[in-house]
This record gives C-alpha cells, sequence and structure tokens, in this order.
C-alpha cells in the first residue's frame, strides 16, 4: 500500500465558515487493487469547539460530490486542480456500507462471488427494515408506509453526538475507477496527475430538507433543541494524489 500522510495542511476556505465545528481532513492513503480500481480512505476529524454538547445528522464513512448533494447525510466533497473549484461529479462515489464497497470491487458482476454478495446485502436489507418497522411499531407509530419508516429511523441512527470539546474521527472509504475524464452535463474535466489536486469536504448539516422523513414529534424535539446544529463546516483541503 502506498501512503501518502499531510500532517495538517491546513489551508481553510473562506466559504460558510463557522466556529462551532472544526473538520480537519488527516491523512489520506492509497492502495491500487486492481487494473481497474485504487481505493482510497480519507481520514478526518471533526472537532466540537464549543463549551455545549452538539449534535447533527450525519452518514460520516461516505461522501457524495458537490455537485449532487442538494439533499444528503453524507460528507460533500470538492475537488480542486491547481488551486482552482472543478465541480465535477466524481471521481468517487458514495459506499454506504464495507459491503456495498466490496461489491464494487468486484469486476465480473455476473461471477458466483457477485451474486452472493449481492444476496447478502438484500437479505441484510431486508432484515433490517423489518426491525425498523417493528421498532416503530412497538412505540406506538400510526403510519403503514415501510418506505418513510425506514427513511425515518435511518436518519435517528445517524444523528452524531459530541460532547464538549470533544474529538471524534472518521474513515470514508471509496474507490477510483482510474477514469480520468469526468462529465457534468455539458461539462467535461481532466484529472491530471501532474497537477496540484486536492480535496475538501463540507459538513452542509441541514434538518429542514428531511421534514419530510420525520415525524411531527420528531421535529418538535430535534428543533426545540438549541445544540441540534445546522450549517455549512468546511474542511482544510489536502493534496491528493491520481498518479498509476
Amino acid at each position: 500500500m502506498r501512503l501518502f500522510y499531510f500532517l495538517f495542511l491546513i489551508s481553510f476556505s473562506v466559504v460558510a465558515q463557522n466556529p462551532k465545528l472544526g473538520v480537519t481532513i488527516t491523512s489520506i492513503t492509497t492502495d491500487d487493487i486492481s487494473a481497474s480500481n485504487t481505493e482510497y480512505h480519507i481520514n478526518y476529524q471533526i472537532e466540537n469547539k464549543t463549551s455545549e454538547e452538539l449534535s447533527f445528522f450525519l452518514l460520516p464513512n461516505a461522501l457524495i460530490a458537490n455537485t449532487a448533494s442538494s439533499l444528503t447525510l453524507y460528507p460533500v466533497y470538492r475537488m480542486y486542480q491547481n488551486g482552482v473549484f472543478e465541480d465535477m461529479d466524481g471521481p468517487f462515489f458514495e459506499y454506504e456500507t464495507e459491503d456495498e464497497l466490496e461489491y464494487a470491487k468486484i469486476e465480473d458482476k455476473t461471477s458466483a462471488e457477485a451474486k452472493k454478495l449481492i444476496t447478502k446485502i438484500q437479505t441484510k436489507q431486508s432484515y433490517v427494515g423489518k426491525y425498523f418497522y417493528k421498532k416503530y411499531k412497538d412505540e406506538g407509530g400510526k403510519s403503514e408506509d415501510f418506505q418513510w419508516i425506514y427513511q425515518r429511523q435511518k436518519l435517528l441512527n445517524n444523528i452524531i453526538t459530541l460532547k464538549p470539546k470533544e474529538t471524534k474521527s472518521f474513515t470514508i472509504k471509496t474507490l477510483w475507477n482510474k477514469n480520468r475524464f469526468i462529465k457534468n452535463d455539458d461539462l467535461e474535466f481532466y484529472l491530471d496527475e501532474n497537477n496540484n489536486i486536492e480535496i475538501e469536504l463540507i459538513l452542509d448539516l441541514k434538518t429542514n430538507l428531511f421534514k419530510d422523513q420525520l415525524s411531527e414529534e420528531d421535529l418538535v424535539k430535534i428543533n426545540a433543541n438549541p445544540n441540534f446544529i445546522r450549517g455549512d463546516f468546511v474542511s482544510n483541503k489536502m493534496k491528493i494524489d491520481f498518479k498509476e
């Protein structure tokens, strides 16, 4: 494994800085796992800078491109080449679970290995969905909308709470398919390995966009908590390697 470790090269973006949370990319590792895929581990920390306990919605171990991030639980990422932001839909994509990541690594999706893993993923999702439904009904829930119940519980399960001055570490695991040409509508971007390429994470924390996935009681409880925070929190930029 090639290790590219950059100790806190902090050049904070001027966009939407917020003093309550600090977000720091601490290191990025790469592993050239096949002829068509490189695996990246993006390690980062979230620091509560206040003397109050803070909570927020976040699925911390996946990510999504800035151009596709209008409604998401994931950290958002932005790519820069030679200091210029490029609003590309890629090169990384979201994998919520280790199983999804492992499936993406399999080159032959018709193989017995791939089919076995798909069955495992589907079985696990079915079990989780039924568990969420039973839990909701046991708590007196009235809705019969299985999908809504699933999404509601997924949201509630992805509330992160930080104690005063606490720092938590997370790792995002993702893949690059070694495609250097990335299209976004009519625009096309090229990842030039000779350029200075950097990545930045943004925690776009929100509650109002998820209101349709929560009950009235959930919303009342969340909105009554002054320490359930919203806002944009921007990390440092860190150099990231796309050499082969």
